[in-house]
């Protein structure tokens, strides 16, 4: 019967090749206790001036010469202490000895050199050298079928202890559970270490949520887990994006090491990277005044920048501040960089604080444009308790300093759309004593246009956008805007600014837009005021191509009965097309 060196394959056995089957009855291990206790009560020791640790466990693999020297009891006190590889100290602080390659020489000079015979002990020992990454989940079942069924030895719980952490490196589900089987039909202990064996063992094989219940189940039991679980499953979940169990055990691991612990430091500062990415404010939050508020760490630029993200999504003014206050003291702070302090302050309902920094992007030289002003818009218009004291904050923060065209215009815009453009009017005429100099807001005039729910006010508005808006700066709106324009100008008799705004509609495909509302107020009121400049716009409609828009401009020809006087004044008319 020859014992294997499972990880490679090759085979190494007593000198007359056979081992003695004595040895596997339950008699023949009388010798084996007799060595276990020795080793445990320290009989052998170091008195020698080179010591059989010196010799056997030094870095460097021993002779066969040194082999052959050592005494079997010095060889197994050796296997001993490899297998307990924290209990003791290489001879070089800045070497290791390779636990593997070491174990299954000693096991081979014990086999083919000695003569001993093979005990439990051998095979614990070469179930040990499993968990290394030369090990195999293949080496792990020969062992154990090996002893069971060529030797017929019974399983011992040191065995299957070895094989459960060498399936943690080596993950198979369904050997796991073949051996927990084991575990349980000679009654071995489960204690803390071999459940914590397991959890790693399932999280290694990517049985996330079973591996978490095992864990929870043994705190919640109140066992004492050891800290280098807790920091396996931390940095697992973290990568996994499991972020709200990766902070609970994060929580218990501080408060198992303390918040000043070097590996808690690195845990947290690892937690705040990961959830800062994700935007998780929890952990974001954590890990910022665990870390980062306490100096223990310098976070680097993209993580600075990414709280700040994070800071912005989840109207944390705070967390932006000091975010944006650590940007400001390692370079120049960008744009982007204060917009998302301006998006916390609205988030959170500080409008007063959002206009302020708006400001004061503006007195660094950001021309403040409409695309920083969305998120104070969004908050004003979500939320009536700022609706209704925005105007008064705008006039309170032109105090001190002059306010950005564009955040009075996101106001008086949120003011318009919730109560209408006569609510924004006394607002809006002192926006030039209010605000920097900058050029008229086209769109701001626009949505105010579309709504003015009186005539008046719609006429007020419509001769300011043509006083200050030149043709050219007009901005490019969608079919549905340019609709809601003609209309609403054609409504009430403002018929330069209509057509002016059919011919930009026009140029962007409004015929292919299926709601012809437009046309139908167009030609009501260009008839009533016979303003020719309708047809040319009927023509280009009806000869677009597309036949469901020719039939419905002719029905709303034939509803409005000018089919006829239409066509009187297409002849009277020149063909150009506005």
């Amino acid at each position: 019967m020859h014992v294997r060196c499972y990880e490679t394959g090759s085979s190494f056995a007593s000198r007359n090749g056979e081992l003695d089957h004595e040895s596997s009855r339950p008699g023949s291990q009388t010798s084996e206790v007799q060595q276990r206790e020795e080793i445990k009560d320290g009989s052998l020791t170091d008195a020698t001036p080179r010591s059989w640790r010196a010799r056997l466990l030094a870095p460097a693999a021993p002779s066969e010469e040194t082999l052959k020297a050592s005494t079997t009891e010095e060889i197994l006190a050796a296997l001993a202490s490899l297998r307990e590889v924290r209990k003791w100290t290489p001879a070089s602080s800045n070497q290791e000895v390779d636990q593997h390659l070491r174990i299954v020489q000693l096991v081979q000079h014990l086999m083919r050199v000695e003569n001993q015979p093979i005990t439990p002990f051998i095979y614990e020992c070469l179930m040990d050298a499993m968990a290394h990454p030369r090990g195999s989940v293949d080496g792990v079942r020969r062992i154990l079928d090996d002893m069971v069924e060529q030797q017929g030895m019974k399983p011992t719980a040191e065995l299957c202890n070895a094989a459960l952490r060498a399936l943690m490196n080596h993950p198979d589900y369904v050997l796991r559970m073949e051996i927990r089987n084991i575990m349980q039909e000679y009654w071995f202990p489960t204690d803390t270490p071999v459940k914590q064996t397991v959890a790693i063992g399932l999280l290694r094989d990517d049985q996330h949520e079973l591996a978490y219940a095992k864990l929870t189940e043994m705190i919640e039991q109140g066992a004492k887990v050891d800290p280098w679980v807790y920091d396996i499953f931390i940095l697992v979940f973290g990568k996994l994006g499991f972020l709200d169990e990766m902070l609970q055990l994060l929580y218990r691991r501080k408060n198992l090491a303390g918040s000043t612990d070097p590996m808690v430091i690195n845990l947290t500062y690892y937690a705040l990277d990961v959830c800062s990415q994700a935007y998780h404010h929890a952990g974001t939050l954590f890990g910022w005044l665990s870390v980062v508020q306490n100096h223990l760490v310098q976070p680097s630029d993209g993580i600075i920048e990414n709280v700040l993200g994070t800071a912005a999504r989840n109207a944390d003014a705070q967390l932006a501040t000091e975010a944006l206050d650590m940007v400001s003291q390692r370079t120049r702070a960008q744009p982007y960089h204060y917009e998302a302090v301006v998006e916390a302050f609205a988030g959170s309902g500080d409008l007063a604080a959002a206009i302020r920094t708006l400001s004061i992007m503006s007195e660094n030289g950001i021309r403040i444009g409409r695309g920083y002003t969305r998120t104070l818009h969004k908050a004003v218009r979500s939320r009536p308790e700022l609706l209704d004291n925005a105007e008064a904050v705008v006039r309170e923060a032109a105090r001190a300093r002059p306010v950005p065209r564009a955040a009075a215009a996101a106001v008086v815009e949120s003011i318009a759309e919730a109560h209408g453009s006569a609510r924004a009017l006394s607002l809006y005429r002192d926006l030039p004593t209010l605000c920097d100099v900058e050029p008229p807001n086209a769109r701001m005039l626009q949505n105010l246009i579309i709504h003015s729910a009186d005539e008046a006010t719609a006429k007020y508005f419509a001769k300011e956008y043509a006083d200050q808006v030149s043709e050219d700066d007009d901005p490019t709106q969608s079919t549905a805007t340019f609709s809601t324009l003609i209309t609403r100008c054609a409504e009430v008799g403002e018929m330069d600014l209509a057509f002016r705004f059919v011919k930009q509609a026009m140029a962007g495909g409004i015929t292919k837009s299926r709601s012809l509302k437009w046309i139908s107020v167009l030609v009501e009121q260009s008839v009533t005021r016979e303003d020719g400049r309708v047809w040319p716009v009927v023509d280009s409609l009806l000869n677009t191509g597309d036949e469901d828009t020719a039939k419905s401009v002719r029905r709303i020809l034939q509803q409005k009965r000018i089919s006829k006087l239409a066509s009187q004044w297409r002849a009277k008319t020149p063909t150009t097309t506005p």
